[in-house]
């Protein structure tokens, strides 16, 4: 189930749909900062190695660390490049269960000011994930987690827009 909640400044409604039921053995809401970073109709993805799962760079957000401070961190470890992270463009609310243990993240997406090119790749500098430019127009066919997210870069044009903030909540339990 998604559940959809456009927060732009837009006179009509918001689309709702009744909530999920709770997802039992969650112990805590992970909170994940991440950035789209986009050049030329391609979007950054960050590939785990050993599932082959896409998802945006970035990752968990520290106790006391600010969000935007967080994508610049997990960009810098992971692929030793140098990013401004800018407006909060999506927020993605999953619940799911990820090889027996029920899991409940908060996703946080920024718009990234940067200087690469999907030309050139992009090296990891952790051996368990890969840095990879994905089509804009192409991502039906990639496995991009979470699914929401697939769905709202899905919308995007070649390049962001500064429009408001895009709120999705999933439930795949």
């Amino acid at each position: 189930m998604v559940s959809c909640v456009s927060m732009h400044d837009d006179p009509t409604p918001p689309r709702l749909h009744v909530p999920a039921p709770p997802l039992l053995g969650v112990k805590r809401i992970e909170t994940l900062a991440r950035g789209a970073i986009l050049s030329n109709g391609h979007i950054l993805l960050c590939r785990d190695r050993e599932h082959g799962y896409s998802y945006l760079p970035g990752g968990h957000v520290e106790p006391g660390e600010a969000s935007l401070a967080a994508v610049e961190r997990e960009l810098a470890e992971e692929a030793g490049v140098v990013v401004q992270a800018q407006a909060l463009a999506f927020i993605a609310e999953s619940r799911f269960v990820q090889r027996g243990k029920p899991r409940h993240e908060l996703t946080l997406v920024f718009h990234v000011e940067h200087s690469l090119s999907a030309d050139a790749p992009v090296p990891s500098l952790e051996p368990h994930i890969e840095f990879w430019w994905a089509e804009l127009a192409a991502l039906v066919e990639c496995d991009l987690r979470p699914n929401s997210a697939k769905a709202w870069l899905m919308t995007l044009g070649s390049e962001p827009t500064d429009s408001g903030i895009d709120w999705i909540s999933e439930s795949l339990a």
